[in-house]
């Protein structure tokens, strides 16, 4: 008895978890439809995606170029640019954000002559602004992991250095046409193209900083 008692407090338990999430989740997806903020958290998504994954990319190439050969050097030089992205991100589209739902929020109360902090609208305003700064913060840091994992591995003995900068910049430029496919999809175009683009992109880069270092 006490067994199955236990069980079915388990079960309880996990189908109260996923109710919660499940409720958490239309919650967020009410937010967003009330406050049309689906296009521009991609927007944010897309660009410091993109921002984050080439600074990893010039950062690894810059070590290669310059003999870094100290794995744990060049992840703490990644890591830091991510984070320091990451901080800047969240923090200017945070105010940004702010200010500007503030101002539609002042403006529909003004048209409907009532205050709407306490209703839907103030409190998809206020979540929109902390959720926006929240994907602008993370999609740099995110994008700048997996030039990350091969210098890791490096360091526990499974890659050697050498192989480490390849496989760093190849996760580099794996994440730019994964980026390029996101962009793809939601402009309904050619999702091979678009992530073929964002490679060219990276190559594009590297080979302006080994066009710097040759001068």
């Amino acid at each position: 008895m006490s067994e199955s008692s236990q069980d079915n407090d388990s079960s309880s338990e996990q189908n109260g978890i996923r109710t919660r999430l499940s409720e958490y989740l239309d919650e967020i997806g009410t937010y967003l439809r009330v406050t049309r903020a689906r296009r521009i958290l991609r927007r944010y998504f897309a660009m410091n995606a993109f921002d984050g994954s080439m600074t990893s990319l010039g950062v690894v190439i810059g070590a290669y170029i310059t003999n870094i050969v100290d794995p744990m050097a060049v992840i703490g030089v990644i890591m830091v640019s991510g984070i320091a992205m990451a901080v800047s991100g969240f923090s200017g589209t945070y105010m940004t954000e702010s200010a500007e739902r503030n101002r539609s929020l002042n403006e529909l109360e003004e048209a409907m002559l009532t205050n709407l902090d306490d209703t839907i609208y103030g409190e998809a305003s206020r979540f929109v602004a902390i959720f926006a700064a929240l994907v602008d913060g993370s999609a740099p840091f995110l994008a700048s992991i997996p030039a990350v994992i091969p210098f890791y591995l490096s360091y526990i003995g499974i890659l050697p250095g050498g192989i480490a900068f390849a496989a760093s910049i190849g996760a580099s430029l794996l994440t730019l046409f994964l980026l390029g496919v996101f962009l793809g999809r939601v402009s309904d175009g050619n999702v091979l193209y678009s992530g073929v683009k964002m490679v060219i992109a990276g190559i594009a880069v590297a080979l302006l900083a080994l066009l710097l270092n040759a001068h």
